[in-house]
């Protein structure tokens, strides 16, 4: 294996153009915290300017919408985002609308009873679902373990113990790249960073919109708008992640590992949006 001790150089080809060198582990996932530096300026920047207008909550515009039909048996099995008792305090409050879910790392919001993130909401949810939360990490142990040391890639790295963390470091800051990015584009274009939630009844329906929430979400008015920020972020985690990857990564090497990871979103959502019933089942099983 190369040496990973040498510093980061840089290069300027004679057309003016910057160019990074083959980047091993150790240097190229030392670019990480410049990265994460720069993009949390962007998006203290960006949380400022949506924290003003986004203060009192919209209702939602299409309460009829075929996909946001409410049932009454499942909005109290979300997490805490239905009509609020007279007796919850507004810490209750925020606390049930920025829970984080332990396995897949997202907040939820019910459809029915859509509220829009504050940006001092924004600000919180970032840390929680990108830094301070087991989902934060749940994700990237989970995905390094199954998807890269099961079928060794990239086999530079090799196995055991020592593949592995290079594989979790990796996952983790390509997470952490992901939500960084994700959070103040979705502060810009007013765009909800956490699941919305069906509330319907019957398996096909909740599948289906578990499976067109991997492409849309709502906008602060709570339209159904393309989920820009998020998309996009995929793309730009893993164009980052190809300057510490060992080996040569071409622009095709972006294009279809961020689809990939797009692909995943899909039963992450799905998870999601049965979630309720998961914890019921698993708490009945284990109640005497």
């Amino acid at each position: 294996m190369q040496n990973a001790k040498f510093p980061l150089q840089w290069s300027v080809l004679s057309h003016g153009k910057l160019r990074f060198p083959s980047l091993t582990p150790a240097r190229g996932v030392g670019l990480i915290p410049t990265t994460l530096v720069l993009t949390l300026i962007l998006a203290s920047s960006a949380f400022g300017q949506v924290s003003a207008g986004s203060d009192a909550p919209a209702s939602p515009a299409h309460p009829g919408n075929a996909l946001n039909e409410p049932s009454s048996q499942n909005q109290s099995a979300t997490n805490g985002n239905v009509a609020g008792s007279p007796q919850q305090t507004e810490a209750e409050n925020e606390k049930s609308r920025l829970a984080v879910n332990p396995v897949t790392g997202m907040a939820t919001s019910l459809a029915s009873n859509y509220k829009p993130l504050t940006g001092k909401e924004r600000w919180k949810l970032y840390w929680k679902q990108n830094y301070l939360s087991i989902g934060a990490y749940f994700g990237p142990v989970f995905t390094a373990l199954v998807l890269d040391q099961t079928t060794n890639s990239p086999s530079q790295w090799g196995g055991g113990p020592r593949g592995y963390g290079l594989r979790l470091a990796s996952r983790t800051g390509s997470s952490i790249i992901q939500g960084t990015v994700q959070a103040p584009v979705a502060a810009l274009l007013h765009e909800d960073v956490r699941y919305i939630y069906s509330g319907q009844h019957g398996f096909k329906r909740r599948t289906l919109h578990a499976i067109i929430f991997s492409f849309v979400t709502y906008n602060n008015e709570g339209h159904i708008t393309p989920n820009v920020a998020n998309l996009s972020a995929y793309y730009a985690s893993t164009a980052i992640s190809t300057t510490w990857l060992p080996g040569p990564r071409s622009r095709m090497y972006t294009l279809s590992n961020g689809s990939e990871q797009i692909a995943l979103a899909v039963p992450v959502n799905f998870l999601q949006e049965f979630w309720p019933e998961i914890v019921h089942t698993v708490r009945r099983q284990h109640s005497p």
